[in-house]
């Protein structure tokens, strides 16, 4: 009787303590729960604050930054902010500026590290000036994923946007623009100390390309209404020279300032053009240039800017006969092709030795 009674009262208080297990796992995961739900709210106030603390930041100072909705979802393990009706303007040397936009969503998660994913589909206004140009854009993008890498100081930030169906118009003109798809990248290099006197190093990268843009009619009559690829690698040397006016390009000028194309592809009516140089600017602040480039179509090209009225024919003559003596066919069944220098100096375009253009005067 003694040995069944403690086995009986060695079950009881095992069953009692495994009880107390049961509930202390319980309670264990009850409190991780409310923790891991107190910590993401406390990180989604966050989120709201930093976002309005970011904007504020692009509107700068005397600028403003407005949101009519803000809703942070995504619990437990991300943080999706939805912004309706959001709007920043402010004022640089040029006057005033604004952008509105319908919607914007922002993903943010332990997974993505810093990054943050975005999203900018929907309609978009931006009101701002061009050098002296005033400029009024209404863009609406079907898609328009996108993300941010923030930098560090061995690595740039990144910051980039893949639209497709684009649809823009500037609202003073009436011109209209429309691309099957494009794409921005951005890269800001982590500020270092310069190491020569000519100011040199790279403070920002651009990549571009654009597929499938339809050209308002006076493009369109160049080389055809619509442009069917741009892609270009673009560096600016030294400071950038941001905002962009009279001041701060003469600055950049002065400085020794330059941006380096590192790779240009147009295909754009019978024009196929693929090269890279240097652009830097004169005394006058007008583009000089140099490049080096490789073209196909130039005889057809030489005949639709007679067309157009940009040169005259016994240029487009002149031009045809050198870039013939220069030109080169890799394969019987391909269209000759030219390796050649262009040239930008005094306004002017030039193919080689040969005048093709004359461009118009840049009022900063």
């Amino acid at each position: 009787m003694g040995t069944g009674a403690s086995l009986v009262t060695s079950r009881l208080n095992l069953k009692s303590l495994s009880g107390r297990i049961i509930w202390g796992a319980f309670a264990f995961v009850l409190l991780a729960i409310g923790a891991i739900t107190a910590m993401w709210f406390a990180g989604a106030a966050q989120v709201r604050e930093q976002i309005a603390r970011v904007g504020q930041n692009f509107a700068g100072d005397g600028g403003q930054f407005t949101v009519q909705t803000l809703r942070v979802t995504g619990f437990p393990f991300a943080y999706e902010a939805e912004l309706g009706n959001l709007a920043l303007a402010g004022r640089d040397a040029r006057g005033t500026w604004e952008w509105r936009a319908d919607r914007a969503r922002l993903t943010m998660s332990p997974w993505l590290g810093r990054n943050i994913v975005f999203d900018l589909s929907g309609n978009h206004r931006l009101r701002t000036r061009l050098g002296r140009l005033p400029l009024d854009l209404e863009i609406a993008a079907q898609k328009a994923p996108g993300e941010i890498q923030l930098g560090s100081a061995a690595a740039p930030a990144l910051y980039k946007i893949l639209p497709e169906n684009i649809r823009a118009k500037e609202l003073t003109t009436g011109a209209e623009m429309a691309a099957d798809r494009a794409s921005f990248q951005l890269f800001i290099y982590p500020p270092q100390e310069r190491k020569t006197a000519n100011n040199t190093q790279a403070a920002a990268g651009v990549l571009v390309e654009l597929a499938g843009v339809g050209l308002p009619p006076a493009w369109a009559k160049f080389l055809g209404p619509k442009l069917a690829k741009l892609a270009t690698e673009i560096q600016v040397l030294g400071d950038v020279p941001v905002p962009v006016d009279r001041r701060n390009i003469a600055r950049f000028r002065e400085a020794g300032g330059s941006v380096e194309v590192k790779s240009l592809a147009l295909e754009w009516g019978p024009a196929r053009i693929d090269g890279s140089g240097t652009l830097t600017l004169d005394a006058g602040l007008q583009p000089e240039a140099s490049f080096a480039a490789r073209m196909t179509g130039f005889e057809e090209t030489a005949d639709a800017l007679v067309a157009a009225g940009l040169i005259r024919a016994q240029e487009a003559q002149g031009v045809k006969l050198l870039l013939s003596l220069m030109a080169r066919r890799s394969d019987p069944g391909r269209g000759a092709e030219i390796r050649v220098p262009i040239t930008i100096q005094d306004r002017t375009v030039y193919v080689g030795p040969a005048r093709l253009a004359r461009l118009p005067q840049i009022r900063w």
